[in-house]
């Protein structure tokens, strides 16, 4: 159903979702035919405004329609600084273990934890989380069940040292065999800063302060400074593509596979095959062959990995053929609607990719570059938009291969795929209806018609109207898995000065904004979680992809983005696990662009901001098996 959904009656009562295929939680045969959550009112006091509020009461009917209900609530498992066991959760640390300090000498403690994957193996319980910082980390966490109540009991950083650390992870998924698909979202690392050959390179100050060498910030120069900060690279050459000893601007941008081993040791991996690009995650479908991955920003692309073959267990060096979406536009109402086709990049191994980046190659060994000059390229060169510029390239001879995987979507757009989804963040898939779910954070610039960064002579392929509020849409595949057509199912609404809730909302309450994070959770329920700064609190929502209802099922800390949604099990006990990222620190903005609820977030205490991770308590655990 393709429409703008507002929920002021929705909210009033429960949304009923189907998840068939379970047994009820008294062990016996009947199994459950419906899940009603209770819904989470809109905050209506600062007291509601700072609170962690979660779905109260969650209704289960059985097939003989009988029910049970359930108390629900949210405990925490961790604050990031915890001391737990011999680790301290969230302290970034360089390559060789050591905690990264900031410029007064104290422990740099992230407040970024987004994706997680719960994973069960050799009789113990791991929760992998994301530090969403730059260097990045990774921490595996052990869950215990002690006396009814989920506790962590011990963690530590993952060891990512032999592949040159990480940036950026964001979100994640979960594969069948038990591993963690993260993406590095390494936005700012784009190749046409580091060479000096290149009409936008930046001159960094490298000096550690994240600037460029006039004083000013620069999120390009931050990378690189905290990526030698991990690595202890002092050799870092400006006038050489920002190559070093141990860095290079070719090794980050990728998805990266983690899996805890029953002996407590943890495999770790980067599929260089997969392409480089801002990678939010990625998902592997049931047929252990096909992989697709989301791209976060302005001008990005949605991506394919069809592996030579089936991907069963942890394997370090994937072998497949590398495609981006094309799309042909049907519809611009609602969200539009599309045909997909797929354009072939290359084909490649993840260690053959790993081989070019050890070359310490520059963009300009890949394409010649140039800006264009008042809309015209030079000759022989073809026009492209990606990543928020416009640019004018022409491949060099003999460089395919490491167009395709080291400048996926430079090279994407180079041969015309389509190169214009905006904030394109989570991904799932959905296994009774055989689809894809992903988040258009905000459906604006590059998908808009003719929008002002789109040059003439570049495709235009999506042609929307605006929705700053953003929308989620469905993927339709065929029985390959292949992706064939895409439209929206559901979009926010946007306020205008004057409506009710436009005083403190610039997105209308009962609807979603700039979602993000988004997990199927089970027969026709979907969650969409939210990254957003025109909602009072971000949410989360249940949503019924049948019949298009939602229900709001958490209401967050202000200031604090929804992440690391994820579903497991732990003894007998079902666990929805949710993350509040960086509470108390992103001011929310009513329509007219003022800050009405500043004073809370000026005025929260050191505690307040402490990000934190946990769980919804109380879930009988049949819900997810």
């Amino acid at each position: 159903m393709r429409k703008n959904i507002l929920l002021s009656a929705v909210v009033a009562a429960a949304v009923t979702v189907g998840v068939t295929g379970c047994n009820s939680g008294s062990g016996s045969s009947k199994k459950i035919s419906s899940v009603a959550f209770a819904p989470v009112a809109i905050s209506a006091n600062d007291d509601e405004k700072k609170a962690m509020r979660v779905t109260p009461k969650v209704t289960v009917t059985y097939d003989d329609n009988s029910t049970s209900s359930y108390d629900v609530s949210y405990k925490v498992l961790a604050k990031m600084g915890d001391q737990i066991g011999n680790g301290k959760i969230g302290l970034m640390t360089d390559k060789d273990g050591n905690p990264i300090l900031k410029a007064d000498g104290s422990e740099d403690i992230s407040d970024g934890p987004d994706g997680n994957s719960l994973i069960h193996v050799g009789g113990k319980d791991f929760l992998i989380t994301h530090m969403e910082e730059r260097p990045g980390e990774l921490y595996k966490t052990e869950l215990k069940l002690e006396n009814g109540e989920v506790k962590a009991v011990d963690t530590a950083p993952v060891d990512l040292a032999s592949v040159g650390g990480t940036i950026i992870n964001c979100a994640s998924s979960k594969t069948s065999y038990g591993s963690h698909l993260g993406g590095e979202e390494d936005y700012s690392l784009n190749s046409r800063y580091a060479d000096k050959a290149s009409p936008f390179y930046i001159d960094c100050a490298l000096d550690g302060s994240g600037k460029d060498a006039n004083g000013d910030p620069s999120y390009y120069c931050s990378y690189v400074d905290g990526m030698a900060k991990y690595l202890d690279d002092k050799t870092i050459d400006k006038n050489n593509g920002y190559n070093g000893d141990l860095f290079s601007p070719y090794n980050y941008g990728y998805i990266v596979e983690v899996q805890p081993q029953a002996d407590g040791s943890t495999k770790s991996a980067k599929h260089y095959a997969m392409g480089k690009y801002t990678p939010e995650l990625a998902l592997m479908t049931p047929d252990h062959k096909t992989v697709y991955a989301t791209d976060d920003g302005t001008f990005k692309g949605f991506w394919k990995f069809v592996s030579d073959k089936e991907i069963s267990n942890f394997t370090p060096d994937w072998e497949g053929t590398l495609y981006s979406a094309k799309v042909k536009q049907t519809s611009d109402a609602n969200g539009g609607k599309f045909d997909l086709s797929w354009v072939e990049l290359g084909h490649a191994k993840d260690s053959e990719i790993k081989a070019l980046i050890d070359q310490k190659m520059k963009l300009t060994d890949i394409f010649d570059i140039a800006a264009d000059t008042n809309g015209t390229c030079p000759t022989g060169f073809t026009k492209i938009n990606e990543d928020s510029k416009t640019e004018c390239l022409k491949l060099k001879a003999g460089q395919e291969k490491a167009a395709a995987f080291l400048e996926s979507r430079k090279y994407a757009a180079y041969k015309g795929a389509t190169i214009e989804f905006r904030k394109e963040e989570g991904l799932t898939y959905d296994p009774d209806k055989n689809v894809l779910y992903v988040a258009m954070s905000a459906i604006e610039k590059s998908m808009e018609d003719n929008y002002k960064g789109m040059e003439t002579g570049t495709n235009n392929d999506i042609r929307l109207p605006k929705n700053k509020c953003g929308g989620v849409y469905q993927i339709t595949l065929d029985n390959n898995y292949n992706g064939t057509k895409m439209e929206a199912i559901v979009t926010g609404k946007p306020l205008s000065t004057g409506e009710q809730y436009a005083d403190e909302w610039t997105c209308h309450p009962d609807g979603i904004s700039n979602p993000d994070n988004i997990t199927y959770f089970g027969h026709n329920i979907l969650l969409i979680s939210e990254d957003t700064t025109k909602h009072v609190n971000n949410m989360s929502w249940a949503y019924n992809t049948k019949t298009g209802t939602m229900t709001r099922i958490a209401s967050l800390p202000i200031g604090a983005e929804v992440t690391g949604v994820d579903t497991g099990v732990i003894g007998d006990k079902g666990l929805l696990l949710m993350n509040a990222q960086h509470p108390f620190k992103d001011n929310p903005k009513a329509a007219d662009g003022s800050k009405p609820n500043s004073a809370l977030i000026e005025n929260a205490t050191e505690e307040q901001q402490k990000a934190f991770i946990g769980y919804f308590d109380g879930l009988p655990a049949d819900l997810f098996k």
